[in-house]
């Protein structure tokens, strides 16, 4: 943790294969004579790997941000149980419930299917933090490709009385019948969304990630993928689609992923408890590099800068008690992910200084500071607030 890391050394860790999943090396990538300075924030228990099996935890390091797209093997996991070892030629997807024609469908079917898409999305778990064993690490960026979620529920036939979507994955959770005085019983994890959302053309059901088929501990053979939506929706291993004419209300759905949130009304603040759907607003100060100029060093600090439903018009930086200033925007492909940042630091002084970033939205919606957060919203999740970094100049 303590030591600097050099170009050689993020290429060591994984970066060089990059080139073999067809994804270009970034222009993020660090050049010969710069090397990272240390956050102060990091300690010891930040930890990459958490546990192989249940649930699986897996941290992206911000500061090996060098490549636009997160390498397969680095993009972070979260998974509710054990990652699901599937075998691809017995499993099918199932579509059932309020539809007209109930249908399954191999791998093999999806993969011949017209209706291919491709789509780089930007992937946050809600629960993504700035507590020292996350280092808001449950953060990574992929191409993903497959089919349009739309098609096959068109071709199924959806009824008029259709109102929600709930999709299941291989994995089991535990949940609990109260009636029957809390005996615990397992289900299938899932999550649903409105019909008008399943129907959108950004859902998509994905069977690749950046040019690879998906890895076991990112839903192979197959996850949905919802351009925008925070983590936890995308559900992996798919292997059931069920049509409801009523609310789901699943463990995950009604209890576990929850947010309760201010509404100003003529009366005062109103505080609603409601589902997590949808990324906020956010930009983070992921690392600071340095190279050697004449006597001294020349520091740089980047970032990225995500989410929201409005594209991001800009990225700001205040160094201690200054004035916030306009960083460079980098890299952009995509709506639905991350665009990378950067500004130059001339002749930071010796000593302890406080770098923080904010996003601000095409409507003019700002990053909330941690204070401004609090009054909007209350909650252990979609934490997209402000996050003040620190670094000790030498």
């Amino acid at each position: 943790m303590n030591g600097q890391w050099t170009r050689r050394d993020m290429l060591r860790n994984g970066l060089a294969g990059l080139a073999a999943l067809g994804v270009p090396e970034s222009v993020w990538a660090l050049q010969e004579g710069e090397e990272l300075v240390n956050f102060t924030d990091y300690t010891d228990q930040f930890k990459i790997e958490f546990s192989e099996r249940n649930p699986r935890v897996r941290c992206f390091d911000l500061r090996k941000l060098t490549t636009w797209a997160t390498p397969n093997n680095e993009f972070y996991a979260f998974n509710q149980g054990e990652t699901q070892r599937v075998d691809a030629a017995k499993w099918k997807l199932r579509v059932g419930g309020f539809v007209e024609r109930p249908k399954e469908f191999t791998l093999d079917e999806l993969k011949r299917r017209t209706d291919k898409r491709e789509e780089a999305v930007t992937l946050e778990c809600s629960g993504n933090s700035t507590r020292p064993n996350r280092m808001s690490g449950l953060l990574s960026n992929a191409v993903w490709s497959g089919i349009g979620l739309a098609s096959i529920l068109k071709e199924c036939g959806i009824k008029p009385e259709a109102r929600e979507v709930v999709f299941f994955g291989s994995d089991m959770e535990k949940e609990q019948k109260p009636q029957a005085g809390n005996t615990e019983y397992t289900t299938p994890h899932g999550r649903s969304i409105y019909i008008q959302d399943a129907l959108s053309n950004e859902a998509m059901l994905a069977y690749q990630m950046n040019g690879q088929p998906l890895p076991p501990d990112q839903g192979f053979p197959l996850r949905l993928i919802l351009p925008g939506w925070y983590g936890m929706t995308q559900v992996k291993w798919l292997s059931y689609i069920y049509v409801l004419d009523r609310r789901y209300e699943g463990q995950h759905m009604v209890r576990n992923y929850l947010s309760l949130r201010s509404v100003e009304t003529p009366d005062g603040t109103l505080w609603l408890d409601s589902s997590i759907s949808r990324n906020r607003l956010k930009s983070v100060v992921a690392r600071v590099v340095r190279r050697k100029s004449g006597a001294g060093f020349e520091y740089k600090i980047s970032g990225p800068a995500w989410g929201g439903q409005t594209p991001i018009e800009k990225v700001e930086v205040k160094i201690d008690d200054g004035p916030w200033r306009a960083a460079t925007i980098t890299e952009r492909r995509g709506k639905y992910a991350w665009l990378l940042w950067s500004i130059n630091w001339p002749n930071p002084s010796p000593g302890q200084h406080t770098l923080v970033s904010r996003s601000i939205d095409a409507n003019g919606i700002v990053q909330p500071t941690p204070e401004d957060l609090r009054k909007q919203i209350a909650s252990g999740r979609e934490n997209n607030s402000q996050w003040p970094r620190t670094v000790v100049i030498s």
